[in-house]
């Protein structure tokens, strides 16, 4: 089996391409079109603390590149774990949501909102240290399907001069580019204007309208200073942390295996659903689903957020599952004290001794059935030359 760059989606080695990519291509998407881009500069001296910044004109409209770039961009995003986020409520005058505000209500234009954003790079980049910013060019886009209400996109990218993603000396103006190297992305930060002007300063229920992508470099200036939030947690980081805080919160009230094995089971279903639809899922749905699972007269009724609260896991508010963190589900990893061997099993197909189970389980001691007749014969080789070496 092969595992997709783009997707992590695995596939048969006998296949040119990756299917669920080739899927994703054929999903017919509305015609999205750039309202305005700019390529900005970062300019550093090695073993100086200075910092400067070169601002280049505005992109031609309706130009090749920029529509390029917005599919690859919005693919990427797409396809890739992301960490989604939202602002808490911020009224200071170079908050990125106060900036975005005045962008969506017309009180600064375009520039000015680039302007102001790379002064928060800027000052962010200084407080971590300039050393750690190492050059290279930020892409800002806004763009929109073609319905008149929509607000659109705002896109930030941080890349590297690389080919395929080069920019002219003076103008910063993108070259015309047969290809577009995405892989020269260090970060990127999208917001969905839209959500962001129906739901701020409120949290939202569902969808988030900040979106952010590590790419090659750590950069915590960059999601400083577009007020990315990570919940000092990863996508497949806080799943393994909802499990455990279910098979904990199980634990600590001494709840039925039923109650476990029901719990992971619909829980599994939610993060396989939404990893197929390409979707994040929130924290709070989740919850809700394990809540469902306790009698309407349970004391626990409601409490199992709180639980996952007030005793500190790292779960994301919102979580984009992948493919291998759904698989990773569904497998338990097991090891010897002395590291002389490693197994993964399928959860479903552990039982106690004397069940007929695959593999079967007592008292710190896994029995395996092994069905193939060569590794039986070995197996048997081994056993009696190291009974005999004894």
């Amino acid at each position: 089996m092969l595992s997709c760059v783009e997707c992590d989606f695995s596939y048969e080695e006998s296949l040119d391409e990756c299917p669920r990519c080739i899927e994703l291509e054929n999903i017919e998407r509305p015609e999205l079109i750039a309202v305005a881009a700019m390529t900005t500069q970062f300019i550093t001296q090695q073993g100086s603390s200075k910092l400067e910044v070169k601002e280049g004109e505005l992109w031609p409209e309706n130009d090749q590149v920029s529509f390029k770039l917005i599919t690859e961009v919005e693919r990427k995003f797409k396809n890739k774990n992301k960490f989604h986020s939202y602002f808490t409520q911020d009224d200071s005058l170079d908050s990125a949501p106060n900036i975005l505000n005045n962008y969506i209500n017309k009180k600064i234009n375009f520039t000015s909102l680039v302007k102001k954003f790379m002064d928060s790079l800027v000052a962010a980049a200084k407080e971590v240290g300039v050393h750690k910013v190492g050059g290279g060019n930020i892409v800002f886009m806004h763009y929109k399907n073609q319905e008149q209400d929509d607000l659109g996109r705002l896109m930030a990218i941080w890349v590297t001069k690389k080919e395929g993603f080069d920019f002219d000396e003076f103008t910063l103006l993108p070259k015309d580019s047969s290809h577009l190297n995405l892989d020269a992305m260090r970060q990127a930060a999208l917001f969905d204007l839209g959500l962001f002007d129906e739901v701020y300063p409120e949290t939202p229920d569902e969808e988030t309208y900040l979106k952010f992508i590590k790419g090659t470099s750590t950069g915590e200036f960059f999601k400083v200073a577009f007020g990315c939030d990570e919940n000092n947690a990863d996508n497949a980081h806080s799943i393994k942390q909802f499990r455990k805080a279910v098979s904990d919160y199980q634990d600590k009230y001494k709840l039925a295996n039923d109650f476990y094995m029901d719990a992971t089971a619909k829980v599994d279903t939610l993060l396989e659903k939404a990893q197929k639809d390409g979707k994040a899922i929130s924290l709070s749905t989740l919850c809700n689903t394990v809540d469902g699972l306790l009698p309407d007269d349970s004391p626990l009724k409601g409490t199992f957020e709180g639980f996952i609260n007030d005793n500190g896991y790292e779960i994301n508010h919102h979580i984009e599952p992948t493919i291998n963190s759904v698989k990773a589900g569904k497998l338990i990893e097991v090891f010897a004290g002395d590291k002389s061997y490693t197994a993964k099993i399928l959860r479903k197909e552990i039982g106690c001794v004397g069940t007929g189970s695959k593999v079967e389980y007592e008292d710190g001691r896994l029995t395996f059935l092994i069905d193939n007749k060569e590794q039986k014969k070995e197996l048997e080789k081994l056993a009696s030359a190291n009974m005999e070496n004894e």
